[in-house]
């Protein structure tokens, strides 16, 4: 490269749609969709288990990235030199503020 300096930038997207329900009995769902909606709660949990872990002063030891799909996936934009933006879309419903 005759002593030519490089500059290589590289980036990950990440789209993930977490539509699942916190509240599966107000929505009387049954089957597949109810086991779907207990696996992003999972989810769910263990990204909330994870970002605490990072954001906390006082940092644990553990951090649980493979403790779900999800947080398995998102390692590398959840922790590091790296730049997250999390949209959370909310109902404002009445029933989802019980």
């Amino acid at each position: 490269m005759n002593g030519e300096c490089l500059n290589v930038r590289s980036s990950k997207l990440h789209f993930v749609d977490l539509a699942g329900s916190e509240r599966q009995k107000s929505t009387a769902c049954a089957g597949e969709r109810l086991k779907e909606a207990s696996n992003i709660n999972k989810s769910l949990t263990t990204l909330g288990m994870v970002i605490n872990s990072l954001s906390g002063e006082k940092h644990r030891v553990h951090i649980p990235f493979r403790d779900s799909k999800l947080t398995f996936v998102l390692r590398d934009s959840l922790s590091g030199n790296s730049k997250t933006f999390i949209i959370a879309t909310i109902s404002s419903m009445p029933s989802s503020f019980q």
